[in-house]
C-alpha cells in the first residue's frame, strides 16, 4: 500500500500497488467522524477494475475486519486471524 493522504484522528488513504492482481490499483480509505458522542470508522475500498467473486469476499472480510477492531476497542474481546470468521472453503 501507498500513503495517498493522512490526517491524524481523520483520515488514512492508502492505494495499493502491489498484491492480488484485483487489489492493484484499489484505494481503501478510514475516515473518523464525531458524531453524537462517539467516533464512527467511516470505511471504503474502491475502484476496483470489475465487479469481480474476490471483490465480495474482500468486502466481507473487511467487515469481520472492522466489527472485531470494534470488539476489542470497547470490550477488549477480539477474533484475530486465524480464529476470524471463515466465509470460503479455504480461509
Amino acid at each position: 500500500m501507498k500513503v495517498v493522504k493522512s490526517e491524524p484522528k481523520k483520515l488514512v488513504h492508502w492505494k495499493c500497488t502491489r498484491g492480488p492482481n484485483e487489489w492493484v490499483g484499489t484505494e481503501v480509505i478510514f475516515q473518523l467522524k464525531w458524531k453524537d458522542e462517539q467516533t464512527f470508522v467511516i470505511f471504503k475500498h474502491a475502484n476496483w477494475k470489475e465487479p469481480v467473486e474476490f471483490m465480495h469476499h474482500c468486502s466481507t472480510k473487511w467487515a469481520i475486519f472492522l466489527l472485531s477492531l470494534r470488539d476489542w476497542l470497547e470490550r477488549s474481546e477480539r477474533r484475530p486471524y486465524p480464529y476470524d470468521v471463515k466465509i470460503h472453503v479455504g480461509d
